[in-house]
């Protein structure tokens, strides 16, 4: 019995981790330094994260070295303020947690300044934090973004990773199809037609059989479309080539929605080669 309580150890210890590590594919993390004005660093501060789309608040507080660390946070915009007793509360507005991103966010507190004082965030050019080579479309770049977006095939939101450096045209035809062995639409650096790994809001979405993207989305339900080309975590090891990670939208406490409404009139079609007379392909579809 004593030989297996080892075991037991582990296997406990790898259940417990498995959950938390996971999450960092659906989720962004926010960490930085308070400060005093002397770059002194502050222990004790207490950082309160709220989610400005659910009133959803975590609070966090900074250690001896005057760091503080947020994991796991789900994606959107946030407020955050960092607030100790005898100095004034400093609060960072506008601040948006990205998919599978590690934001570094600093405050400078003043024991001279007693009122709240606010400052409107500015994402960093520069990833200072992680070193994996990501690119990434949020819900508004891809509603901008002219797509042909098929009704048979939701698959065809695929098509958004031709927007990204690397990207490489497949040579043959049939992609994403289980059926064809053609492999996936998405190939990066040269890695491939099979290469990639799929998933949609942390659950892996690989077809076991032709390593191809399984279960599509609307492009409509697309809070965050991220490929992974490179020096990705070991979270992803299922893949050699591109990482791709889709995060779809999640309700808020605004009440909204949206009108999705296509048409196809055959007065809008050409002819195709050898016809003579236009096929019928009305076609209207509203959800």
């Amino acid at each position: 019995m004593n030989r297996l309580q080892p075991t037991v150890l582990t296997l406990l210890l790898a259940t417990a981790l498995a959950a938390p590590l996971a999450a960092q594919t659906v989720t962004g993390t926010v960490q930085g330094t308070v400060t005093d004005t002397t770059d002194a660093p502050i222990p004790g501060v207490t950082v309160t994260i709220r989610n400005t789309e659910t009133g959803t608040t975590r609070e966090v507080t900074t250690n001896e070295r005057g760091f503080y660390n947020a994991p796991f946070l789900a994606i959107g915009p946030y407020r955050l303020s960092a607030t100790l007793a005898g100095f004034g509360t400093v609060t960072r507005d506008r601040v948006a947690v990205r998919l599978n991103d590690t934001l570094s966010l600093d405050f400078r507190l003043d024991p001279s300044v007693r009122e709240e004082v606010t400052v409107t965030s500015e994402r960093p050019p520069i990833n200072m934090v992680t070193s994996d080579v990501k690119q990434a479309l949020t819900a508004e770049q891809i509603l901008d973004r002219p797509t042909v977006q098929n009704l048979n095939n939701n698959n065809t939101f695929l098509a958004l990773a031709e927007t990204f450096a690397g990207f490489q045209e497949n040579p043959t035809s049939g992609q994403n199809n289980p059926t064809a062995s053609s492999g996936s639409s998405i190939n990066f650096n040269g890695t491939g037609t099979r290469g990639a790994t799929f998933q949609i809001d942390g659950v892996n979405n690989d077809d076991s059989s032709e390593n191809q993207n399984r279960q599509g989305v609307n492009l409509a339900a697309i809070k965050e479309f991220q490929v992974i080309s490179n020096s990705y975590s070991a979270e992803f090891g299922r893949g050699y080539g591109a990482v791709v990670l889709v995060q779809t939208k999640s309700g808020t406490n605004d009440v909204k929605g949206e009108l999705f409404y296509y048409r196809q009139d055959s007065e809008w079609n050409a002819l195709s080669f050898g016809q003579l007379v236009k096929p019928d392909n009305q076609r209207a579809m509203a959800a």
